[in-house]
């Protein structure tokens, strides 16, 4: 059995990922959790743990992702980027190209006297050959001002804009796009408002009652000609 395409589902993505087919997905775009303790599950583990959960995933992600298509995984510039790279390394992901999201407008606090204004992401593939269709080339370093809306706050939310620069470099229209940490739900609006179809995992309902709310929004201003 697999699930159900444009919808968003509640639960842990290891378990609903399996009912998933071979090579079903033609993009997976998705910010897992990096194990900095933010309040999520899967953030405050043991190095080792982590690197096993992460791993799993990312295998998850190389069986269903279509052959040559793209993988992209945001994740933390920081300290804790090693365990992205370890993760990665012990599964079957093929590393492609990392990339950069620059944020003039958002400066966070100093980690040993830097100031972070950009995030990285990384594109991978289950195979060592990467060809996509696409609406458009992606740059390797994106730059948009970061924006937060408090009725779909999310603690990580991502720009819309770089997901959709994501999504518009990687697919064409009516293509299947994956978000197993879909959080707010920013990847699944900008599959709505791109005619993309999409499945979403989050394991928060807190967050996925937004998220649905989001893209009941989304679909309505679609409807009304405002994208």
């Amino acid at each position: 059995m697999g699930l159900e395409i444009n919808k968003v589902h509640c639960g842990d993505c290891l378990e609903l990922m399996k009912r998933l087919p071979n090579e079903s997905i033609d993009l997976i775009v998705t910010d897992p959790p990096y194990n900095l303790n933010k309040g999520f599950l899967n953030d405050n583990l043991e190095e080792s743990e982590f690197i096993g959960f992460l791993s799993q995933v990312f295998n998850e992600f190389a069986r269903v992702i279509k052959p040559k298509k793209a993988v992209i995984i945001f994740f933390d510039s920081g300290k804790n980027l090693p365990l992205f790279w370890r993760s990665l390394f012990k599964s079957n992901l093929v590393f492609q190209k990392g990339c950069t999201f620059y944020k003039p407008n958002d400066c966070s606090m100093p980690h040993n006297s830097v100031l972070r204004t950009s995030e990285f992401f990384f594109i991978c593939s289950s195979s060592l050959e990467l060809h996509t269709n696409r609406d458009k080339y992606i740059h390797d370093c994106l730059s948009f001002n970061y924006t937060k809306l408090e009725d779909w706050y999310h603690p990580t939310a991502k720009n819309i804009e770089v997901i959709n620069e994501c999504i518009l470099s990687h697919t064409i229209e009516n293509e299947l796009v994956l978000d197993s940490f879909l959080g707010s739900g920013t990847t699944a609006v900008a599959c709505v408002s791109l005619n993309r179809r999409f499945i979403g995992i989050e394991i928060e309902p807190k967050y996925v009652q937004i998220a649905e709310r989001r893209i009941r929004n989304t679909r309505e201003q679609t409807k009304l000609g405002s994208f």
